[in-house]
């Protein structure tokens, strides 16, 4: 996998407000590591180090170590990273001195939750408590749990964007939802280990677009962009009416470095962006990034008496408690994207 573009990092080592002297002598446990968020964590964080001359030590938590070195081998091999091999519901944590938690691990693709959800919800619900019982055996640790705007269930079609005081939550009955409702879970036991001590806070995500997303899959953006580098008609699998808002990953991880750093402990942040699209309007613009541009078909023809289906988050609360801003629009994010995909 190549390396992250260096205007990108440059993006989240400027952005990342306080983070870097927060981090300064301490020592960050990355689960999940190897994964799309992970992986830009992980090596932001490293490019902040040798940009900032940081003394902070890292372990980076993944499944597998040498599938981990054939695909990320730049970050197996930087200096004073130490990859562990385990499962998170398992790993031995006692031997690893962190000071900081960025718990990555819980996250899985809708396939997967699809075919397997009673072992994805396994994976967070007893992934997060796993770490987080580490976390209160020791002082003062900063934990920021990597959730899901799926918490909050289906969005209803007269809430414009959903603020993180929305008290619709993901049903685990229904199948679609049983992902968000494992994450809910998940922050509520984070919350409950704030009373003892640790540094809980939770951030949100929402859709994210940039180098490493996942293409050819189910994130529609990503297969938007495998469509058009291979030069095909870009497929909407719908009728290209739901409402979405897709987030470049340098703010992403910007933010997320913000909030386990100055985040209220026990709250939970929206992360994502609030250039709100239909996805029709998305796959247009990304079957304009090649030259000539491609087509662009959807499978199903729109409803005209039915409302759209939003997911769309309020980012109200990380804007005023924490300066955080939207800094890389739709247009720009896709462009970024695009060069490295085409590099």
């Amino acid at each position: 996998m190549p390396d992250l573009p260096r205007p990108d990092l440059d993006h989240v080592l400027e952005h990342g407000g306080d983070a870097w002297t927060a981090l300064q002598g301490g020592h960050v446990l990355i689960t999940g590591a190897a994964g799309f968020v992970g992986s830009w964590l992980l090596e932001s964080l490293l490019h902040a180090r040798r940009a900032r001359g940081l003394d902070v030590g890292v372990t980076a938590l993944v499944r597998d170590t040498a599938a981990f070195r054939v695909r990320h081998p730049a970050l197996a091999a930087a200096p004073g990273v130490r990859a562990l091999g385990a499962d998170v519901r398992t790993a031995p944590l006692d031997d690893v001195p962190f000071t900081h938690v960025v718990h990555c691990a819980s996250a899985a693709s809708p396939r997967e939750n699809a075919d397997d959800p009673g072992a994805v919800v396994d994976l967070i619900e007893r992934g997060t408590t796993h770490v987080l019982e580490a976390a209160e055996s020791r002082e003062g640790v900063r934990f920021l749990q990597m959730s899901s705007g799926s918490v909050y269930g289906p969005q209803p079609p007269a809430l414009d964007r959903i603020p993180e005081s929305w008290t619709g939550a993901a049903d685990a009955r229904e199948p679609g939802q049983r992902f968000g409702a494992a994450k809910l879970a998940a922050e509520r036991r984070g919350n409950a280990a704030v009373a003892r001590g640790v540094g809980f806070v939770a951030a949100r995500a929402f859709a994210v677009v940039g180098p490493r997303l996942p293409m050819g899959g189910t994130f529609a953006v990503g297969n938007f962009l495998a469509d058009t580098l291979a030069g095909r008609p870009v497929e909407v699998r719908g009728d290209g009416t739901p409402v979405r808002t897709w987030m470049h990953a340098a703010d992403l991880a910007a933010w997320c470095w913000t909030i386990l750093a100055r985040g209220t402990p026990g709250r939970a942040y929206n992360v994502g962006s609030n250039e709100a699209m239909t996805v029709g309007d998305a796959a247009g613009r990304v079957a304009a990034l090649a030259d000539p541009p491609v087509s662009v078909t959807r499978r199903a023809q729109p409803d005209p008496s039915a409302a759209p289906d939003r997911f769309v988050p309020d980012v109200t609360r990380a804007r005023t408690e924490l300066g955080l801003e939207v800094r890389i629009g739709f247009d720009d994010a896709l462009r970024r994207t695009w060069e490295w995909l085409r590099s």
